[in-house]
């Protein structure tokens, strides 16, 4: 996959590899490089030679350890700017011409309805806060969660799209060369998550590449959304996998609304967006798993998905909710003891 923004400048080697892009666990070679062969014309030190070649860069992997929390932000929209153009610093995320909107989504000069995509920045703005200010801040690794949902106008995911406006909006704000944000993704500290199409899979899928990246499955989750549905993902979609309850939270920031507005939205809400869940609790069954195709599902991912997880996961990929989980209590311990052993 392409890298989010364009690399930092960095002394140039044969085989420099950027730590940010090193995998948890990957082992590295550590023994020492060969002299090299000078040349009889050279007199200056090795290094200063024409036909000097750096060795390898010894990179040690990244450690994940003490990082339990998970905060999530929801994806509905992808900001389309070209993050490798020169003119990237110009394209504001307050621009609504700059974001890929439903129709639902836009604003309404004749009505004052306001575009939400000032609604998706207080988000991001809220998930990158969560790492930088709280109690929580040193353990929390937060994930953009949305995947490539408007195939037909860009193969950019809302993810990525999402971390690209939170470059933008650092950079608005006279940041140079991303600020916060790119700190935190060089860090490895905000992942992307590019698969999921619903919000059942905005939860699960997030779990599980913390997981993939950590060796362990987060101890308490705080999902940033809208406000309006907070019942889907508290009283449905945790329920669905058997989450705790105590475990996991939403922090809801809906847009700005009317009165109609606010009516029109919880009544949509509670029709189109909680009620099918209700009866199928896993999006398995003909209207949700339409849907998920129309944004670009594609059920072949499940094996890579679950690839190197618990057969119990890989069953609940696939559909099947099974007769436990990794997360279960007291499994959830079992499970943190395990992958600390595998990790060592």
């Amino acid at each position: 996959m392409a890298s989010a923004t364009p690399s930092r400048a960095l002394p140039k080697s044969n085989f420099h590899h950027s730590i940010a892009s090193a995998p948890t666990g990957i082992s590295v070679s550590t023994s020492l490089p060969t002299e090299p062969t000078r040349d009889s014309d050279d007199s200056g030190p090795p290094w200063q030679s024409s036909s000097f070649t750096h060795p390898d860069h010894v990179i040690p992997p990244r450690s994940y350890a003490g990082f339990e929390d998970l905060v999530i932000v929801c994806c509905h929209a992808i900001f389309h700017p070209d993050v490798s153009s020169p003119s990237f610093p110009l394209c504001g995320p307050h621009v609504e011409s700059n974001w890929h909107l439903a129709p639902f989504q836009k604003s309404n000069p004749q009505t004052g309805k306001l575009g939400e995509h000032e609604t998706f920045l207080s988000h991001i703005s809220a998930g990158i806060d969560a790492l930088l200010l709280g109690p929580s801040s040193n353990t929390s690794l937060l994930v953009f969660s949305g995947g490539v949902t408007k195939s037909s106008l860009t193969s950019l995911s809302e993810a990525r799209s999402y971390y690209h406006a939170a470059l933008a909006h650092a950079l608005s704000q006279g940041y140079y060369n991303g600020g916060p944000p790119r700190d935190l993704y060089d860090e490895g500290r905000i992942l992307l998550e590019e698969d999921a199409t619903d919000s059942f899979q905005n939860l699960l899928f997030s779990i599980l590449l913390f997981r993939r990246t950590t060796g362990f499955y987060p101890k308490q989750i705080r999902i940033i959304t809208h406000a309006f549905k907070s019942k889907r993902f508290l009283d449905l979609h945790a329920s669905a996998i058997r989450w705790p309850q105590d475990k996991i939270r939403v922090h809801g920031i809906d847009p700005i609304m009317s009165s109609a507005e606010y009516d029109e939205t919880r009544k949509g809400e509670e029709r189109f967006g909680y009620a099918p869940w209700l009866y199928d609790d896993l999006g398995t069954t003909e209207l949700l798993s339409r849907k998920r195709e129309q944004r670009g599902w594609d059920m072949a991912k499940v094996e890579e998905l679950g690839y190197g997880l618990e057969d119990s996961i890989k069953l609940l990929l696939a559909g099947t909710l099974p007769e436990t989980l990794p997360w279960d209590e007291p499994a959830l311990s079992i499970s943190t003891e395990a992958a600390s052993s595998s990790a060592a």
